[in-house]
């Protein structure tokens, strides 16, 4: 698989606003949706890698809108840069009430880095199951 076909995945996941989730606003608790993206952002870059990767930075949050009980709210994880020692992936989270009204409440931009069997961060073995990328 080559590095523009890596480049092209993307990983998305939805959710829905339950009262557990609202803040003393009445709106989606922030951090939820930061922890969202983290997990999505997770599993993209173990699907590009096929190794344990951990978060090593979470960046450029922007809250745009708030989101409301009830909202199905999804995110999507694409690349933004996929280096040698740390992927770098964009997340994007939207509320979409009804089905045509989709916003964007939440944007960042979250760093990957591969552990070995230690825990220590090493160099990025990318999934090349045809050998494209050496």
């Amino acid at each position: 698989m080559a590095i523009e076909d890596l480049m092209a995945k993307e990983r998305a996941r939805r959710y829905v606003v339950d009262e557990s989730k609202l803040n003393i606003n009445k709106t989606l608790f922030g951090g939820e949706v930061m922890a969202w993206m983290d997990k999505v952002g997770h599993e993209l870059s173990v699907e590009l890698t096929q190794r344990t990767m951990c978060t090593a930075a979470a960046d450029k949050i922007r809250f745009h809108k708030p989101a409301y009980l009830g909202e199905t709210i999804e995110v999507v994880a694409k690349p933004l840069d996929l280096g040698p020692v740390k992927m770098v992936l964009a997340l994007t989270a939207t509320a979409d009430p009804d089905g045509e009204n989709r916003r964007v409440i939440l944007t960042g931009v979250y760093t990957f880095v591969q552990l070995d069997e230690k825990g220590r961060p090493q160099r990025i073995s990318y999934h090349d199951p045809y050998g494209c990328l050496a």
